[in-house]
């Protein structure tokens, strides 16, 4: 075998190797959770089922996901989209529980499960004010809150526990999901179209 076949051979070996890891992971750091991206387009089919159709204002559309990856504890997920292309805009759930000590304890499994698997997250791991944030990374964060069951359309039970991740606010992510949001509204409400003698 003469040297350029192996030399290019054992560069062929060592990028198979190395691919895999780079890039970044698809985690909670990066857009991704449960099995779904913020900032993807979710496939509507027949079998999709919309919890909630937008209305006016926001429009968003309350998608339940069709196939999440999620601890056998948590319940549906929830996609929350925009109303023409779907591009899913925040991956929530609502847990519901019929006691207020059973919710604080699923809060708080979940607020030290994720701190633990992202310790260079920025938490506040208290829910005693109803209210817990976990910043994965300078553009994607968690929100939990307790809800009363009141609060929260198509339960019973009187607490609910709300995860909701998401582009955080001040971010360009968020900025961009906020123009695309705007423009898909602008062709709902059909602005800036001839509709002269429709």
């Amino acid at each position: 075998m003469n040297w350029r076949l192996e030399s290019g051979i054992l560069a062929a070996i060592l990028c198979a190797l190395l691919i895999p890891f780079s890039g970044h992971a698809a985690d909670a750091a990066s857009g991704h959770l449960f099995g779904y991206s913020i900032g993807d387009q979710y496939p509507l089919d027949d079998t999709t089922r919309i919890a909630v159709r937008g209305t006016p204002p926001s429009r968003l559309d309350r998608i339940v996901a069709q196939a999440p990856v999620k601890p056998d504890d948590i319940g549906q997920v929830l996609l929350i989209t925009t109303p023409v292309s779907h591009t899913i805009l925040k991956i929530g759930v609502q847990q519901p529980f019929q006691r207020e000590e059973a919710a604080r304890a699923f809060a708080g499994k979940y607020l030290r499960l994720f701190s633990a698997k992202y310790p260079a997250a920025e938490a506040d791991l208290e829910v005693i004010g109803r209210r817990g944030r976990i910043r994965f990374s300078q553009e994607y964060e968690l929100v939990m809150t307790l809800l009363e069951g009141s609060q929260v359309k198509g339960t019973e039970e009187p607490w609910v526990i709300e995860l909701l991740y998401q582009a955080q606010p001040d971010s360009p992510t968020a900025g961009d999901l906020s123009m695309l949001l705007d423009k898909e509204i602008d062709v709902m409400e059909l602005r800036g179209q001839d509709t002269r003698g429709l």
